[in-house]
């Protein structure tokens, strides 16, 4: 092992410090988070760090909220009125050791030997510390700590504690801490969010036998959370309890007589339930998962989170050879996604995943574009679910559809937790319409991909009719143009209210299309259900009519000079920004200039057209894409972390491969290495995600278009090796790559054709072919 930044070290599996490091404590903190993508915590130790300012203590739940009034200085008609913050709950981790009153702490205690490990393979976190006291007793101590996938409700903490060189007494306390509170935003709203003060007030504490609990409420969104903790002894002990509470906190102290090199192992099963998932039926749920849990005891629960991890790696893993640092950063960015996601239909995945308070746990259009495409080919159940969510959140799209004067269809939010619009600045949010196209795209990749028939007619469709409304409702027809998309922002958030975009045309002509054809097809293949959901949203067919002709004749900007597809109608008569004299402390530019002055410019944030490029290569040829990258390449300051994956694709695909390797660098170890120094606020969702598609569809080459899937690949020079696998339709397809050949592999299911460097090719075990230079 070699050491890295902030003494993290490379392996391949793990994420491993063997020296604590004070300052660089929170960062270490989101990194080393567990979830399972409704419970997340983040890598507190389970005693806490004396000195708050080293520390953000964080549990969340993903779903659960706080509504706060958003306060304008100048209002307007359909602004947002509510916003939604994801609380930091009950702290329920805290276990606390004492040998004579002294109190073991990893900034103070005399520390021998320490080792914190994210094991990436089992899903689970340990720690091992050897602390000698300040008499000179000696204590072997070891957690553990998970967030079980098998069921969402559930974590647990493990503890074991050896004497080394004495016998005599040892205080355990084992605490749930309701005294907690959110970030406030500050001056950057990346990072916290406007609430202040505890959002959750205490409405009972209990203790009973060796069970803890406080239930608690919100203010003002009328939820109750419900945080218990089962706390159980698995050697045998002679010690004494002694009940512990007070204003927020409530806790069972044990005083253990050690016995010198006899093991002590405490087991503490936390249950978090909420009347957002359960109504009143939150304390029958506590009792029945903390019954199980006490049950199957920790190892079984261990053991069935290792065979979960087991199953995911066996279809998901990425191989990279040539590149330890990439493997580990690759395997990480896997690890987080899938933790952090939100696999039951009512919740989605944040920008900062489960990991910290960062935009306030909303959920954007991150996960249609970044997320579920990862999930589509590795785990299409969690994709359905994600697509699910949408669909559950469609009647908060149709309201705010008629707040923005739409007579029919779904206007899904920018940012929500609940499916409510709660973005207050409407310019970078309202405005950006494409995401109605973003949810539709992803919707249509996920349906080639499984030929899941029974999602399209039950969600999909409804979701697709809805959606294509607003776009063929919001635009026009101009002639000498087409059909013209007035007043929206596209992904690029320094370029805002333009008249077509080009990516949100592009992307609206997909939509519409695929709209018409899915209603086609249905009302042909299944028309019982057809008139079913016709009858549901009251759709005339003329619509279907009117959403062919507007997609057939939609506008895209394209100019005859430059030869190349402008960003909008205006974005090329604009100032290039002045990059060579903007210093560099002036980056994000979002956070030095007001908008207006970047409005102004012809700079963009993150990749907009890029993406289009990406999202339909089947659609531009070769010389197209160069051109189109090379112009927007100079302007984009990738201000976004979704940005320089896109960017590292499109130069794949235009043959560019020490570009794409660049780009690509930025975003696999991006908060392993803190490159944009804001990973103690929480993970970049979409860009961990964006590494898995910088290998998959950029070095990879792989693309799925209606029936088809290709692969063409390249190499990095620094690599030896890399393999993926790809799961399409009921097919598992593993791809393996060196510095001379290109295997495919048909790991699972039954025979199918394939494009390989555009030559088609039966694949029914394994196929070679000589590597494209």
């Amino acid at each position: 092992m070699n050491e890295i930044k902030n003494d993290l070290l490379i392996d391949e599996w793990k994420i491993v410090e063997k020296n604590f490091n004070l300052e660089g404590s929170k960062k270490n903190e989101t990194i080393f988070s567990i979830g399972n993508g409704y419970i997340g915590m983040r890598g507190n130790f389970e005693e806490g760090l004396k000195d708050k300012k080293y520390t953000v203590e964080g549990t969340y739940l993903n779903g659960f909220y706080e509504t706060h009034e958003i306060k304008y200085g100048e209002k307007a008609y359909a602004f947002p009125e509510i916003g939604q913050t994801m609380l930091n709950v009950i702290n329920s981790k805290i276990i606390k050791i004492y040998v004579d009153d002294e109190e073991f702490n990893m900034m103070d205690s005399e520390i021998l030997d320490y080792e914190r490990v994210l094991d990436l393979k089992e899903g689970v976190l340990k720690r091992k510390a050897v602390w000698r006291t300040k008499t000179g007793k000696e204590l072997e101590l070891n957690f553990e700590r998970l967030a079980s996938f098998d069921d969402k409700h559930l974590a647990a903490v493990k503890v074991s504690i050896i004497p080394l060189n004495f016998s005599g007494k040892i205080k355990l306390v084992s605490l749930i801490d309701g005294n907690v509170k959110n970030l406030t935003a500050e001056d950057d709203p990346r990072v916290g969010s406007g609430l202040s003060g505890r959002s959750l007030e205490i409405i009972e504490k209990n203790i009973e036998d060796d069970e803890i609990s406080i239930l608690s409420k919100t203010k003002n969104s009328n939820f109750k959370l419900l945080c218990a903790a089962k706390n159980l002894f698995t050697t045998e002990q002679d010690y004494t309890v002694k009940s512990i509470e007070d204003e927020y906190i409530v806790g069972i102290e044990y005083e253990i007589n050690g016995v010198e090199k006899k093991k002590i192992e405490f087991i503490k099963y936390i249950s978090y339930t909420t009347t957002r998932d359960y109504d009143d039926e939150i304390f029958n749920v506590k009792d029945r998962v903390l019954k199980r849990a006490v049950k199957m005891g920790y190892e079984n629960i261990k053991k069935n989170q290792i065979e979960y991890m087991k199953r995911f790696w066996e279809s998901a893993d990425v191989e990279i050879e040539g590149d330890a640092k990439l493997q580990q950063g690759i395997r990480f960015n896997m690890f987080h996604i899938l933790q952090s996601t939100g696999k039951d239909s009512k919740t989605n995945i944040g920008a900062k995943g489960l990991t910290g308070e960062g935009y306030e746990g909303h959920y954007f259009w991150d996960t249609e574009m970044y997320i579920i495409p990862m999930f589509i080919y590795t785990k299409p159940e969690v994709a359905r679910k994600l697509l699910e969510y949408r669909y559950n959140t469609l009647d908060k799209a149709r309201e705010r559809a008629r707040q923005m004067s739409h007579e029919k269809g779904a206007l899904f939010p920018w940012r929500t937790i609940n499916g409510e619009e709660c973005s207050a600045y409407f310019p970078a949010s309202t405005a950006q319409y494409h995401i109605n196209a973003d949810i539709a795209y992803a919707i249509k990749k996920y349906y080639e991909a499984t030929l899941d028939e029974e999602f399209l007619i039950k969600y999909g469709a409804e979701i697709l009719f809805e959606t294509a409304r607003i776009f063929e409702d919001l635009g026009h027809y101009v002639e000498g143009k087409g059909f013209c998309i007035d007043g929206v922002t596209g992904p690029d958030e320094y370029t805002a209210i333009v008249n077509n975009n080009a990516y949100t045309n592009l992307m609206a002509k997909d939509h519409l299309s695929l709209a018409a054809y899915v209603a086609e097809y249905i009302k042909k293949n299944f028309n019982d259900e057809y008139q079913r959901i016709k009858e549901k949203i009251e759709l005339d067919e003329e619509e279907i009519v009117r959403w062919k002709k507007a997609a057939d004749n939609m506008y895209i900007p394209y100019d005859e000079k430059l030869k190349i597809h402008p960003q909008d109608d205006s974005f090329l008569s604009k100032k290039i920004w002045d990059f060579e004299n903007t210093p560099k402390e002036n980056y994000p530019l979002l956070l030095h200039y007001h908008p207006l002055v970047i409005y102004r410019h012809q700079v963009c944030k993150q990749a907009d057209w890029v993406l289009a490029l990406y999202l339909h290569s089947d659609k531009f040829t070769k010389e197209q894409k160069i051109r189109d990258f090379e112009y927007y390449e100079k302007v984009t300051t990738h201000d976004s972390s979704l940005s320089p994956c896109i960017f590292s694709i499109v130069a794949c695909d235009i043959g560019y491969i020490d570009k794409a390797y660049d780009y690509f660098m930025r975003t696999a170890r991006m908060d392993l290495d803190d490159h944009h120094g804001n990973t103690k606020d929480g993970i970049h969702a979409a860009n961990m995600a964006g590494s898995w598609l910088g290998i998959v569809a950029g070095f990879g080459g792989f693309r799925a278009f209606e029936d088809e899937i290709l692969f063409s690949p390249r190499i990095p020079q620094n690599w030896n090796r890399y393999s993926f696998k790809i799961n399409y339709r009921q097919r598992l397809i593993k791809v393996d790559v060196n510095k001379e050949k290109v295997i495919l592999q048909l790991i699972k299911g039954s025979p199918i054709k394939v494009k390989l460097y555009d030559k088609e090719v039966q694949l029914e075990d394994k196929i070679e072919r000589d590597l494209a230079n």
